[in-house]
């Protein structure tokens, strides 16, 4: 038999039963671990308290033993690198790291020191939570000293001369430990500062954010229940002015215009509905002698569904406060409208104008919310009857290309396609050419007004675009030749670079058969 590995065993077998305690009295050291091995947990006594110290652990690298329970020290750790055995808990006393880099053992919790870092590098062991004490760091030069327990745990101490102290327990008590010797140690951290919009009434931006009070999401818990109760008792607007008074609401919302932060003072909710049936645009224009502002929301008490805002002016030599919004609501939607106070002294009365215009597909005027409005509600003829473009009914109607000369215009087209160099939500016209066979179709156009043109394979699909030309400006022709397959139809769509350019153009068309 191999003689190392019997002396392996016999040395395994000693460690384990140098752990076992007295069966009545104090419990007993645990044995040391062999080559890298963990070193023994420390004893147990009749009554299950064990207070023996761990053993080391075994060289290089081993972890020392946990110490025993209540009060028992962790074993140190193997040289020259190994880990100190964590204390026992409750206030046990983590075991030294290993020499010259070993880490030492945490503390036991809750009130456990942390045992030292290896000499001269290592780093100390953290202290039991929330007050123990971090493990000085490694001797000289440079150890770093454990970090206290949370909350209010004190750093252990950085080895002299330039050692880092521990950091201190969490916020915002613990202490930072000392620095190395002078002149050059770093003493550790303190408990951080307390973060954060401290106070949500007082007015001041506590965290130095850009926003404070219930603007400052750190207030959302003190302000959600104030908006909730002041959106659920808000006022339905009924008619097209309304007198109200701010001096009379609550302060729980604010809106995000003005940098951000309006309406630090108190506010009066109003809530509309258009007529069934109708979608249409509404303009609320507020007028009052003090500051104030007014805005619009999908979801009352959620600053992130703003719609608009406006807190543009304030009152100057006489002249009242005056702020608009203009905003489009769908049938049925109900939009809080809210009239807010810039700060609490410029409280008061104010007056609301209201005005509503509903949308209607047809009347042949394009309003926001349409795609087109061709005077009728009939579709299949390239606007529907919600007043929306028919792709496929666009494409259908495409103009033919022949070869030579072909003119058109931009002005009072459709404006659905874009290409990857001109055209975006602007006036275009659609053309289809079938090359009669293989070949190179070269294309030029021709304007007086800043027009491009693309070609596709498939009218609709931006993804099928061949090829796109719009280098020059005003005047400027554009050319592009590209290889195509006979028999396959192309779309050729011309369009508008500025909302002001759209005109009439002449677009050449040259074929060359493949050979």
């Amino acid at each position: 038999m191999n003689v190392r590995l019997v002396a392996g065993i016999f040395v395994l077998a000693l460690s384990a039963a140098a752990g076992c305690g007295d069966d009545d009295g104090e419990g007993g050291a645990g044995g040391n671990g062999g080559s890298g091995g963990a070193g023994g947990a420390g004893g147990v006594d009749a009554t299950s308290t064990g207070t023996g110290t761990a053993g080391g652990g075994g060289e290089p690298t081993g972890t020392g033993g946990s110490g025993g329970e209540p009060t028992g020290t962790g074993g140190s750790g193997g040289e020259p690198t190994g880990t100190g055995g964590s204390g026992g808990e409750p206030t046990g006393t983590g075991g030294s790291g290993g020499e010259p880099t070993g880490t030492g053992g945490s503390g036991g919790e809750p009130t456990g020191t942390g045992g030292s870092g290896g000499e001269p590098t290592g780093t100390g062991g953290s202290g039991g939570e929330p007050t123990g004490t971090g493990g000085s760091g490694g001797a000289e030069p440079t150890g770093t000293g454990g970090s206290g327990g949370e909350p209010t745990g004190t750093g252990g101490s950085g080895g002299e001369p330039t050692g880092t102290g521990g950091s201190g327990g969490a916020e915002p008590t613990g202490t930072g430990g000392s620095g190395g010797a002078e002149p050059t140690g770093t003493g550790g951290s303190g408990g951080a500062e307390p973060t954060g919009e401290t106070d949500c009434t007082n007015y001041e931006d506590d965290d130095g954010d850009g926003s404070y009070d219930c603007a400052d999401t750190d207030c959302a818990a003190t302000c959600a229940p104030i908006a909730e109760a002041a959106c659920a008792s808000a006022t339905p607007i009924v008619s097209t002015t309304i007198h109200g008074d701010t001096s009379e609401g609550t302060s729980g919302l604010e809106g995000t215009c003005f940098l951000g932060n309006t309406g630090h003072g108190p506010e009066e909710i109003h809530l509309f509905t258009p007529p069934t049936g109708q979608s249409g645009t509404l303009v609320v224009e507020l007028e009052s002698p003090t500051d104030h502002s007014v805005y619009a929301r999908s979801a009352c008490a959620d600053m992130r569904s703003e719609i608009d805002c406006s807190d543009e002016s304030s009152p100057y030599d006489g002249l009242p406060d005056q702020e608009r919004i203009e905003i489009y609501v769908r049938d049925g939607q109900a939009v809080p409208i809210v009239v807010d106070t810039y700060e609490p002294r410029e409280a008061g009365p104010y007056t609301l104008n209201v005005r509503f215009t509903p949308i209607v597909c047809g009347d042949g005027t394009v309003d926001a919310i349409e795609e087109c409005d061709d005077g009728n509600t009939t579709s299949g003829d390239g606007c529907s009857s919600t007043c929306v473009y028919e792709l496929d009914v666009l494409c259908e109607d495409a103009a033919e290309l022949s070869i030579g000369e072909n003119t058109g215009s931009t002005t009072a087209s459709a404006s659905v396609f874009e290409g990857s160099c001109v055209g975006w939500d602007l006036p275009e016209a659609i053309h289809r050419f079938t090359p009669p066979s293989d070949g190179t179709l070269t294309l030029t156009l021709s304007a007086e007004a800043d027009l491009g043109f693309y070609v596709r394979e498939g009218c609709a699909d931006f993804g099928s675009e061949l090829g796109c030309a719009d280098d020059g400006g005003r005047g400027d022709d554009e050319t592009l030749a590209i290889d195509v397959a006979g028999g396959e139809p192309l779309f050729v769509i011309v369009d508008t670079y500025l909302p002001i350019g759209g005109g009439a153009y002449t677009l050449t068309v040259d074929f060359t058969p493949a050979p």
